[in-house]
């Protein structure tokens, strides 16, 4: 549903929510916010730029999604300098996007990026080793220590517990798959890659390393959530 307000005053932020999915899910953050400004070209929009030499656009991500990752709920703030109605703005965008990507929503953000604390996944495991036993396997495996080097962002390696990164996490066993239900950090210096617990999983439970075609994963984002678990908007 987009709200039914106007922007009324000079560039006021806008959040647009927006699904990434299919093989779009192949291309890397740089490429995704390239797209979206050529987006907002052709759709017409009067985003506010920077100032300086070089001019930008102002567009702001909640999370870069990391490649080989699909979402449905990706965040991105513009800020306008022409008043225009959401549903406007929402049609505009939608009429240029791609086919694997769908605005949800657009709407007036009630917080700002920095107040996100964590994300919502699903996890799908797919291999002829999975038994029953591996989704007892996968949550024992996340409950109390799970050590993985992690790259921080200045760019060092750092021995970390992945336990100390998940609020939670449930695993079922389901015609041959394992599902994983898990809600990880996603504040800061505290953000966590699903990609490390594949990483985990891989080390400990000796799956999802061989190279053929009946052994992979899918990551799905499900929702971005506030510290007390409700979805961040």
């Amino acid at each position: 549903m987009v709200s039914e307000k106007k922007i009324e005053s000079e560039m006021l932020p806008v959040r647009v929510k927006f699904s990434k999915k299919g093989n779009l899910m192949y291309i890397s953050h740089l490429d995704l916010a390239k797209t979206m400004q050529r987006i907002m070209v052709r759709a017409d929009i009067d985003i506010w730029y920077s100032e300086g030499f070089n001019p930008q656009p102002k567009i702001v991500f909640a999370v870069p999604l990391p490649v080989g990752v699909e979402s449905d709920c990706e965040l991105l703030d513009i800020r306008i300098n022409t008043p225009m109605d959401l549903n406007e703005i929402k049609n505009r965008i939608s009429k240029n996007f791609p086919d694997e990507m769908k605005v949800l929503d657009v709407y007036v953000p009630e917080l700002k990026f920095k107040y996100l604390a964590y994300i919502d996944y699903t996890i799908k495991l797919n291999s002829p080793k999975i038994t029953e036993q591996t989704a007892n396997d996968v949550e024992n495996l996340f409950k109390n220590e799970c050590n993985v080097t992690k790259i921080t962002k200045s760019g060092n390696e750092k021995v970390v517990n992945l336990c100390e990164f998940i609020n939670s996490l449930k695993a079922e066993y389901s015609n041959g798959k394992i599902i994983i239900s898990t809600v990880l950090c996603a504040d800061g210096e505290r953000y966590l890659n699903p990609e490390l617990l594949i990483e985990a999983i891989k080390k400990n439970l000796n799956i999802l390393i061989s190279d053929t075609t009946d052994e992979y994963y899918s990551i799905l984002r499900n929702k971005m959530l506030n510290s007390d678990l409700t979805e961040f908007k």
